[in-house]
């Protein structure tokens, strides 16, 4: 029998050690002949390389797959935070329940990958119970969590051979399920919430005889000793049934049917907030009205089984568990401006900044296991981090006759976080967070960061050769560059929260700027004793009204 064909990496130890001595830094190491000590250890590392590289390429695919599944997470279900007003039609003297698995739709759209109208349909989770008494005609709110379910019943997998250990792929339709030809179709496994009365899981039969889930087959639970074990279990997309040692086989002829299965259907399925759904399942002795109480979640790890591995072995090195504060920085800028793409919604987080073991409203206390994020985001007002620092440093007045108050009401009106994000973002976290750690994020009605005005007045003198237009024109850009909020100070990585402004900061900037010969006065507003303007700890400056005041003289 030949030997798999090499796919991984087929570089030979002459091309390792070629690549290798290329990276040598030539500036102390010189001696590259093979007496060389150093380029003997290379030699076999390289040498070690090339064996590991061989061993790697003949591990079948299969056997990358089950490492992979080690380390990867399962795609995720869509779910959303449902309102419900509930109006009871009779008058109750018993409880009234909304049983699991009570299905709620959104309305059809038409789909423009598949040019047909297509709907998301969501399942409660646990039952609803509504306790007595109950007025006739009155309604009462409750939200509850509902997640997506799209249905494959009665496919037919096959007819047993009667060898152990069978994998019978399911197999849905696009076609039939109204999805796009090349989507991914992982089917959704939930432990946790099943129950007597509800169960998601794919469910299986064997001649017309139910078998069991279970997680594994290689456990005691499902050892055949004196009395078969009808077990099955889901390995990837397929049904895998037993040994005969562990789980039973089926007999040889017979006939196996998956009754039942639900598929994830990733992205498409993120619905909005203030979506209305309609009751597919009704309820006797209840009117129910529906509406997405906030945008819905999920849908992680759900990659094309070709993008699986490498996407998901990137996902595998971000932080998974929110520890320091570069893990809050890093989740709210890369992993949650990601999934608000596949959303498809327009809010991006521009800067974040964690300050551990802190409240809001005492940021100067120590206060272990509170977190308060201080973030900047996109909204209606503003949609690039570009705009939003330049609205921020505009001393031009937004309307006519407006007044400085006014002007910096505005200004705090740009950086609001709005309540829906926060709450979005409440959510995001906590699934990420420490069990023990409690996590702040501030809304429209507690403004974080505050912004404070600041005021800039400046002579600047110049060399004979400049342009004092231009040169004006310069340094008051380079001001406003210099006081944004997140492409400002000298790192462009935005103005420090809480840092304050610094006139020697200014100075540095000016006699930086070509052409400026020196600084002549330089006066900031509200300075304090030294002349500098004190920023509180979780504010950010803004420039205030008609606040840069630049005069340009040639030397």
């Amino acid at each position: 029998m030949a030997l798999p064909t090499v796919t991984i990496d087929d570089r030979t130890f002459e091309q390792l050690f070629a690549f290798m001595r290329k990276q040598i830094d030539t500036t102390d190491w010189v001696d590259h002949n093979l007496s060389d000590p150093g380029i003997a250890l290379l030699e076999l590392l390289c040498w070690i390389g090339e064996m590991t590289l061989y061993s790697a390429n003949r591990v079948p695919q299969t056997h990358i797959d089950k490492f992979a599944a080690l380390v990867l997470d399962p795609p995720q279900p869509v779910t959303v935070p449902l309102t419900l007003t509930v109006v009871l039609d009779p008058p109750a003297t018993s409880p009234v329940t909304i049983p699991a698995a009570t299905r709620f739709a959104t309305s059809f759209q038409i789909d423009p990958s598949t040019g047909q109208p297509r709907r998301f349909v969501f399942e409660t989770i646990v039952p609803q119970v509504f306790q007595p008494p109950m007025v006739l005609g009155t309604s009462e709110d409750r939200i509850v969590t509902v997640r997506e379910v799209l249905t494959v019943v009665d496919e037919t997998l096959g007819v047993s051979d009667g060898r152990p250990n069978q994998t019978l792929r399911l197999r849905p339709v696009h076609a039939l399920l109204g999805l796009p030809v090349d989507a991914p179709t992982p089917v959704l496994t939930d432990f946790v919430n099943r129950s007597a009365s509800y169960d998601p899981n794919p469910r299986v039969t064997v001649a017309g005889v139910a078998w069991e889930l279970k997680r594994f087959l290689l456990s005691e639970a499902s050892r055949v000793d004196a009395f078969p074990k009808n077990h099955y279990m889901l390995d990837d997309g397929a049904i895998r049934f037993g040994d005969g040692v562990f789980g039973t086989i089926p007999p040889a002829g017979t006939l196996i049917k998956c009754t039942r299965y639900q598929i994830l259907q990733g992205d498409a399925a993120l619905i909005h907030a203030g979506t209305a759904m309609s009751l597919v399942d009704p309820v006797a002795g209840l009117t129910i009205k529906a509406i997405v109480a906030a945008a819905a979640e999920g849908a992680d790890f759900f990659f094309a089984p070709n993008e699986r591995i490498r996407e998901g072995l990137k996902r595998f090195r971000r932080p998974s568990r929110l520890i320091t504060e570069s893990d809050f920085e890093e989740v709210l800028l890369v992993d949650f401006n990601e999934f608000q793409q596949r959303a498809k919604s327009p809010e991006r987080i521009l800067r974040a900044v964690a300050l551990m073991n802190r409240k809001p409203a005492a940021p100067d206390q120590q206060a272990l296991g509170h977190v308060t994020l201080v973030m900047l985001a996109t909204s209606s007002l503003v949609t690039s981090a570009e705009q939003l620092d330049a609205r921020l440093t505009q001393a031009a007045p937004f309307v006519a006759g407006e007044s400085a108050a006014a002007h910096l009401a505005a200004q705090q009106n740009l950086v609001k976080i709005d309540a829906n994000l926060a709450n979005l973002l409440e959510r995001f976290l906590d699934k990420r967070r420490l069990i023990t750690t409690r996590i702040h994020v501030a809304d429209g009605s507690q403004p974080l960061p505050k912004l404070e005005a600041v005021s800039i007045a400046t002579t600047v003198n110049v060399t004979r050769d400049r342009n004092i237009d231009e040169m004006t024109d310069t340094i008051t850009a380079r001001l406003r560059g210099f006081l944004g909020v997140t492409r400002g100070s000298f790192d462009g990585n935005g103005w420090p929260l809480g840092g304050s402004v610094y006139r020697s900061k200014i100075f540095r900037l000016l006699e930086a700027v070509d052409g400026v010969d020196h600084v002549e006065s330089l006066a900031l507003s509200p300075a304090d004793a030294n002349g500098d303007v004190a920023l509180g700890p979780l504010s950010l400056p803004a420039v205030a009204l008609n606040g840069l005041a630049v005069s340009v003289v040639r030397t």
